[in-house]
């Protein structure tokens, strides 16, 4: 299993669950995890929404030993375009979501902490986004959603830069809400949160979640027929 879907008092708790490869995204997981938000929004029972990861990191980015020797470059794009379609997906729920970032959060990883409403993390949490300095694709819907949190400034240095920041750089910075000292008090105040979140008049939380929901284009991304020139 490379997704684990839990529900219980009126949240569905989301575990990217490839712990040996720090929870990579492979495009398998990418379309798991699209299909599963596709699911939890239709689902009148569930009220909030919890990202979490399993083992030590939330999220590694990008597995790239998929795509390794791969000539074409339709299935990178492919899987750019899913990521692209999850981070939709986190930005139009109809319910609140929470990122429990239990370590770090790299790429793509980031990319989903950041489309989050909420992102809460573990003190030694890491975020980065080193696609631009790797010389790989950094899905725009990923920028869009940094310029959004951070704002244009700060964002090009992020994803120009491609260093590595802390959460107290996140929460100086914006995207991240609060900071916990391990994974397990970082979980048990995830969950309260959420629990309390999912009490709340309906009515009111989905007025409040009209504004937040800004609708990611869905075409952030090259057509296949681009060629990536290489220096």
């Amino acid at each position: 299993m490379t997704l684990d879907v839990a529900r219980a008092d009126g949240v569905a708790t989301l575990t990217l669950d490839r712990p040996e490869s720090r929870n990579a995204l492979t495009t398998d997981l990418l379309g798991r995890l699209r299909a599963a938000l596709a699911d939890i929004r239709d689902d009148p029972e569930t009220r909030v929404v919890v990202l979490t990861g399993s083992g030590t990191a939330f999220c590694g980015g990008a597995d790239l030993k998929e795509l390794a020797g791969t000539p074409s470059p339709r299935p990178a794009l492919a899987r750019v375009r899913l990521v692209t379609e999850v981070i939709a997906a986190l930005r139009n729920l109809e319910q609140p979501s929470i990122a429990a970032v239990n370590g770090a959060a790299h790429g793509a990883g980031w990319g989903l902490a950041l489309a989050c409403d909420v992102c809460f993390a573990v003190a030694d949490a890491s975020f980065s986004l080193p696609e631009v300095r790797k010389g790989l694709r950094l899905p725009a819907a990923i920028v869009t959603r940094l310029v959004e949190v951070v704002g244009a400034v700060r964002a090009a240095e992020i994803a120009l830069g491609g260093g590595s920041y802390s959460v107290e750089d996140g929460r100086t910075a914006g995207w991240v809400t609060r900071g916990y000292p391990d994974a397990t008090t970082l979980a048990e105040h995830a969950s309260a949160f959420a629990v309390e979140l999912a009490g709340h008049p309906l009515g009111a939380v989905s007025t409040v979640k009209q504004v937040l929901r800004r609708s990611t284009p869905g075409e952030l991304t090259p057509p296949p027929e681009y060629a990536w020139n290489e220096e």
